[in-house]
């Protein structure tokens, strides 16, 4: 599974470090936690980044076990392309 985040999503940081995703087609909004800004910026970074890329990255950087980190990351990125975020190649 690959991610890529779509052009018309755009990305807001807020001061606590969440952050809030627009979709500037649907007008819908998602707000972030510090781990959904994370793989945010990971999405921004690349085209396109797979899923196991995504966990090992978010691994590293929080105290999160691989298992759990990939199941609870691919329902995120499937939560995102129902609300027209990325869409998933």
């Amino acid at each position: 599974m690959h991610v890529e985040k779509l052009a018309s999503t755009v990305f807001t940081p807020l001061e606590n470090g969440a952050g809030v995703l627009l979709n500037l087609n649907t007008l819908c909004y998602y707000n972030l936690n510090k781990t959904g800004v994370a793989v945010w910026k990971l999405l921004e970074e690349a085209k396109t980044v797979g899923l196991d890329e995504i966990t090992r990255r978010i691994c590293e950087r929080f105290d999160v076990e691989q298992d759990a980190a990939q199941i609870d990351l691919k329902a995120f990125v499937e939560h995102l392309a129902r609300f027209n975020m990325v869409t998933i190649v």
